[in-house]
């Protein structure tokens, strides 16, 4: 199994890729390092879209119109934002601030639906910002 996580905040990162690696097990997180150059190379089993506004909305469109088989979780800031999500289905919507245990249900839910769970995707780049 395999995830992305796009965040500009290190502590949301780690809150998120471990729990990521909890709940799935044999799992590769990849953070994106949103360095202004967006790549959508490959779907992932999980995309996680920790930004706020606009730029969460545009990677979540992204991954949504390019890889619909790629289970998303959005979080942000602004509620509005619920509707484009559940518009352009999104697994999951999360507000901020939320509850770690909120995050861990999303997760846990969202691995039971990935065809992939059981599988570990070994890539040579493990571990490294993309």
């Amino acid at each position: 199994m395999d995830a992305i996580v796009y965040t500009r905040d290190d502590n949301e990162y780690n809150l998120i890729k471990t729990t990521l690696e909890n709940e799935a097990g044999l799992i590769d997180v990849d953070r994106h390092p949103l360095n202004g150059h967006k790549r959508y190379d490959r779907g992932y089993d999980v995309a996680v879209v920790a930004l706020k506004g606009a730029e969460g909305m545009e990677v979540m469109l992204e991954y949504a119109g390019r890889f619909p088989d790629t289970n998303v979780i959005w979080i942000t800031d602004d509620p509005f934002f619920a509707g484009i999500a559940l518009r352009n289905h999104i697994y999951d919507f999360i507000e901020r601030p939320y509850a770690e245990e909120r995050l861990e249900q999303s997760i846990r839910d969202v691995i039971e639906r990935c065809p992939n769970r059981n599988r570990w995707v070994l890539r040579t780049n493990k571990g490294k910002v993309l």
